[in-house]
């Protein structure tokens, strides 16, 4: 097995051993996730592995994306967590669509992947002001564990070229802000004590 495998092995294991973790806190009502970002994150990972599939590009992690979001999505409907749909969230899936229809006329899947990143980063934003505001509302170990993982996909890259490594680069800067903002939890318990 070769260190990008071992690399692209150990991405995918923490990548999806974080979802579960996650699942869990919101079973428990633990965590408050904003539903509309998970799902509209959910789109747009299938979105960008059917574009790195037909580059010949996909990454192991992204498989570990989708099915962690969809257990994510399926805890919060069995939670009966609020959907919470905003107008970004919409800005978001017509983005993708727009990907998918820039990608059936040109024939070339970069536009999906670029495209659906972009949405993908706009898709942030409501979670991004959530954890601002309340970084407690947001379990770490999970992020914790899916920013390791992100680092092993960087690690993994075998070709740096947009199917390949946007996606993982983008991914790990996403995940990196968002475990940064709710590691700030700790230093509000640490400053109260």
């Amino acid at each position: 097995m070769t260190l990008l495998a071992i690399f692209a092995t150990l991405s995918f294991l923490f990548s999806v051993g974080a979802y579960w973790p996650y699942a869990k806190s919101v079973w428990q009502s633990k965590s408050r996730p904003t539903v509309s970002t998970w799902l509209s994150w959910w789109i747009m990972d299938l979105a960008i592995l059917a574009g790195m599939y037909f580059k010949d590009a996909v990454a192991i992690q992204m498989v570990a994306y989708v099915i962690g979001c969809g257990i994510v999505i399926g805890a919060c409907i069995l939670r009966r967590a609020n959907l919470g749909w905003k107008r970004i969230d919409t800005i978001c899936m017509l983005l993708v669509m727009a990907a998918i229809g820039l990608w059936a006329v040109s024939g070339d899947a970069n536009f999906a992947i670029i495209m659906s990143l972009i949405a993908i980063c706009i898709g942030c934003v409501p979670l991004f002001f959530n954890v601002l505001e309340a970084p407690e509302r947001e379990p770490m170990l999970p992020w914790a564990l899916i920013t390791t993982g992100g680092f092993f996909g960087v690690a993994a890259i075998p070709h740096y070229t947009v199917a390949d490594a946007l996606t993982p680069i983008v991914f790990f800067v996403v995940q990196v802000t968002f475990t940064l903002l709710i590691m700030r939890q700790f230093r509000k318990k640490v400053a109260v004590t």
